[in-house]
């Protein structure tokens, strides 16, 4: 277990005397770019194609989202400092939100993870500490969350108490922001999974407007993942309303799919839920359907997605066959890259 000097913990005191971001958090992320796209929709073999790009929030990706919430809240509870595990973006999102709201952050990474040099330079720009550690990413979500107890930290990893239902709240904002943009429910609304916090969160905020008498109904939830391992994909396949955890050996990370694999969801039971109230399913994308449909939106579209998230792409072409154009409203939810 990592260890830290008392030096390094008499910087992190002092919390109540920061002062706050002038803009609340939904003001400094949010209403990202949405499209519809006629480019896309015959390649993928659909009716009327919508695009929620999150690669306009400031690190972009859809992560700066609950980064930003959860900071606010570390602030509010004067935390003297911020922890998460990470595979990267999560990583990056939370370095700048720590930033903002003048907390020290703890980022650890698996040692043997393919770090994108792009989130690399963003977490170190912002100032947080990296903390490379051997084992799995969710070993490392155990193991910061130890360290940040013993410190007296604010634990930002998903699963930890009181994350999820700020990460849900702040996700469910993307429902919110379609539907002003639509003015109605998509029929399918397909979303790339890792831990499962996304998905769960878009479908709260359809039920939110259920619950506000703005719409009548939910769209249909539709996971994408990789075929290396993925907790929620495999137990929707099993027909199990239970998530399952993989063994370890399930999973096979590559720079393509790391934002995707986990044996174990943290947020897993709520996105297999959401998928079964709404009548959805879950599916896996090739690598190469990953790269493929990448390619296609930033060819068609003009967008740096990031390969992982284009699996939502690539299940959606999954749907349809050459001669069929599959009727409805479909709304992917991409997340960008830099370069």
């Amino acid at each position: 277990m990592s260890e830290f000097s008392e030096d390094q913990k008499e910087r992190q005191t002092n919390g109540a005397k920061r002062t706050p971001p002038k803009a609340r958090w939904k003001d400094i992320v949010g209403s990202s770019a949405f499209v519809e796209s006629r480019n896309l929709a015959p390649k993928v073999g659909v009716e009327r194609l919508f695009l929620k790009f999150e690669g306009g929030n400031p690190t972009g990706t859809q992560k700066d989202r609950i980064a930003l919430a959860l900071a606010e809240d570390a602030w509010k509870k004067e935390a003297r400092a911020i922890v998460t595990a990470t595979c990267g973006n999560y990583g990056a999102a939370l370095a700048y939100a720590a930033k903002l709201w003048q907390i020290p952050a703890h980022i650890f990474i698996p040692k043997g993870y393919h770090l994108p040099k792009d989130r690399l330079k963003r977490i170190q720009d912002a100032g947080a500490e990296l903390h490379f550690e051997e084992g799995q990413y969710e070993d490392l979500v155990y193991l910061s969350g130890e360290i940040s107890e013993k410190n007296g930290w604010y634990n930002a990893n998903p699963g930890a108490d009181g994350t999820t239902e700020i990460a849900l709240n702040a996700y469910a904002e993307i429902a919110t922001e379609a539907y002003r943009e639509m003015r109605r429910v998509p029929d399918y609304v397909f979303c790339p999974v890792g831990n499962g916090t996304t998905i769960a969160g878009i479908y709260q905020g359809y039920k939110n407007l259920v619950a506000s008498g703005k719409v009548m109904r939910v769209p249909r939830m539709i996971a994408t993942s990789t075929r290396r391992g993925n907790a929620i994909v495999k137990s929707f396949k099993l027909r199990s309303r239970k998530v399952i955890d993989l063994s370890r050996e399930e999973i096979k990370e590559t720079k393509i799919n790391e934002p995707l694999t986990n044996w174990h969801s943290f947020d897993g039971q709520e996105a297999l839920d959401a998928i079964y109230e709404s009548d959805g399913f879950a599916d896996y994308a090739s690598e190469a359907k990953m790269i493929e449909y990448a390619k296609l939106a930033r060819e068609e579209e003009g967008l740096n997605v990031l390969p992982a998230a284009a699996s939502a792409l690539a299940v959606m072409a999954q749907l349809a066959d050459s001669r069929v154009i599959v009727k409805g409203h479909f709304l992917a939810i991409l997340t960008g890259r830099d370069f």
